[in-house]
């Protein structure tokens, strides 16, 4: 079975609909979200989940918006938010290695439940940065 295949068996079993995009990643819509899954090598047991762009950064914002990041990537366990490579918007990722199935669908399920509310996380943490 292919890592691929075996990501989108999990995400099944979890409850999920998850389809091929037109990149041929993963995507898996999850509260009212659509996360990616990027598979990359098929003989490495890794896989990044990658919630894009949930965030838009305002023009004279970029500094503030670093240190949101730099204080959700301390703080939050198994997640990097970052400022994306145009300084437009803001993306967080999971990354995980898993040995068999049963690792994969733990990590599969905590990292959908942890990009689940980063946005919520994100929005909180700038209003602390900026009182």
């Amino acid at each position: 079975m292919t890592k691929q295949e075996m990501i989108m068996e999990v995400a099944r079993n979890l409850g999920y609909q998850p389809y091929i995009d037109d990149d041929g990643d993963i995507c898996v819509p999850y509260q009212l979200k659509n996360i990616y899954f990027l598979v990359g090598k098929d003989d490495e047991q890794f896989a990044s989940v990658v919630y894009p762009q949930f965030a838009e950064v305002p023009e004279g914002e970029e500094t503030l918006t670093l240190a949101v990041c730099n204080k959700l990537s301390r703080e939050v366990k198994l997640v990097k938010v970052y400022i994306c490579e145009n300084l437009k918007a803001v993306t967080a990722s999971c990354e995980f290695f898993y040995t068999d199935m049963e690792s994969l669908q733990c990590s599969v399920e905590n990292s959908l439940n942890i990009l689940g509310m980063i946005r919520s996380a994100y929005r909180t943490a700038k209003e602390e940065l900026t009182n």
